[in-house]
């Protein structure tokens, strides 16, 4: 019976761990004082010539010195991997209790853009924290990459 359950069981906790990483402020997430380290002059010069907007705000290693620089593309990296393992879960979740490949693609789609939709919501209530639509597209981006994984490990070890 268990063993039935064990992925929504999997699934539930990892919500629990994206819930918990969204109620911790910028402050308590931050790395940039380990990434100090790399504010010398060679690595500015090496990503001085990178720029680009991202939620109206400039990113450069210009206006956010480089250990900020880093620390914006590990933030995104861990959305990009916090809600591929989220999708990929919703994935098996909703093929589990629904057999129609289709319905359980959209479904566990449907349910990471939601997710992801409340995650960046959530924020408003975390002191210090921005919620931006382009992280919802990202998270969701992600749990879409997670489901494709699920699908296609799925496909390939039923041929084996």
């Amino acid at each position: 019976m268990i063993r039935r359950y064990f992925v929504l069981i999997l699934l539930v906790s990892w919500a629990m761990v994206i819930f918990f990483f969204s109620s911790q402020t910028y402050e308590e997430q931050s790395i940039t004082p380990f990434l100090a380290q790399f504010n010398t002059p060679y690595w500015y010069d090496k990503l001085s010539g990178i720029s680009f907007m991202y939620g109206g705000v400039e990113v450069s290693a210009r206006t956010a010195g480089v250990n900020g620089f880093l620390e914006f593309f590990l933030r995104k990296g861990a959305h990009l991997f916090i809600f591929f393992v989220f999708g990929l879960l919703m994935y098996r979740v909703w093929g589990r209790f629904v057999k129609k490949p289709v319905l359980s693609f959209s479904g566990a789609l449907l349910c990471v853009l939601l997710y992801a939709s409340a995650d960046e919501l959530h924020q408003i209530l975390t002191g210090g924290r921005t919620p931006l639509w382009q992280d919802v597209i990202l998270d969701t981006f992600g749990g879409l990459l997670g489901i494709y994984f699920s699908l296609f490990w799925y496909r390939w070890r039923r041929r084996q």
